[in-house]
């Protein structure tokens, strides 16, 4: 149609990549990074916001946890995210390729969780893979930003940690069930093998950090065996993933 501005494949590029670390409640035009990043895409800050609001109608954590993006999302957009889900190790190349033409070096974005909707503190947009920033970003929501395990809040310090590793389980990457939020010392003892969780979501110790004596061993582990982790919100953890990861990856 005459006069109608498409959105170009870059564009809709840095939009995916935009989308996949600013939380749902700071898609707005007022939000810094939006700013910045419509400059230098040739958008206008509102026209950006739709379209971020716009691919969150795609966004199967936004749908299930009950909330829902604007109904204009295009053809276009739809077959950008069956490109995310499809091949990602392409669509994650081409997303940093188009963020790489905007600008160097990449602006530092500070995960400040959903506390702080007005826009005025940043967000760290930063190259990496759009797929991982997406499972991060929907993990750490479902968890209200906070360890499931120690309860502890600081989003940089937080990791949305897969629970069938990332190489093992191409359909279940995106699955916000397929992850926990850990802090990171307990994610790396979850990616080790030397923590897990039992069938009653109670966090069982490897006899290998058993043998451990040291005031920090027993403050971080030996203190948290049998807990209990919190529930998140939307997408509880996949049973059947933690059963494999008890079978396959925890250390006896």
């Amino acid at each position: 149609m005459a006069g109608v501005n498409h959105w170009t494949r870059d564009q809709l590029l840095v939009a995916f990549t935009l989308y996949s670390q600013i939380p749902f409640g700071k898609l707005h035009s007022k939000n810094p990074d939006i700013i910045h990043y419509a400059n230098l895409i040739g958008r206008t800050p509102s026209a950006l916001a739709m379209k971020l609001v716009n691919l969150a109608s795609l966004d199967p954590f936004i749908i299930e946890s009950g909330r829902s993006g604007l109904k204009g999302a295009s053809n276009t957009d739809r077959m950008l995210w069956q490109e995310m889900n499809q091949d990602t190790k392409i669509f994650d190349f081409e997303c940093l390729r188009a963020m790489e033409k905007l600008e160097r070096p990449a602006r530092t974005l500070h995960d400040s969780g959903p506390i702080d909707f007005s826009g005025r503190e940043r967000t760290t947009i930063i190259k990496a893979r759009v797929d991982q920033q997406l499972f991060r970003k929907n993990v750490l929501a479902a968890y209200e930003y906070r360890c499931c395990l120690t309860e502890l809040e600081e989003p940089a310090l937080l990791v949305a940690s897969h629970i069938r590793p990332w190489s093992e389980a191409v359909e279940h990457r995106l699955n916000p069930s397929n992850g926990l939020c850990l802090s990171s010392l307990h994610d790396k003892a979850f990616d080790r093998g030397l923590i897990s969780f039992n069938q009653h979501l109670e966090m069982i110790v490897s006899p290998k950090l058993k043998k451990l004596t040291s005031n920090i061993a027993i403050e971080n582990f030996e203190k948290y065996e049998g807990k209990a982790l919190r529930l998140p919100i939307s997408y509880p953890p996949d049973m059947s993933q933690l059963h494999y990861h008890r079978e396959n990856i925890f250390v006896v």
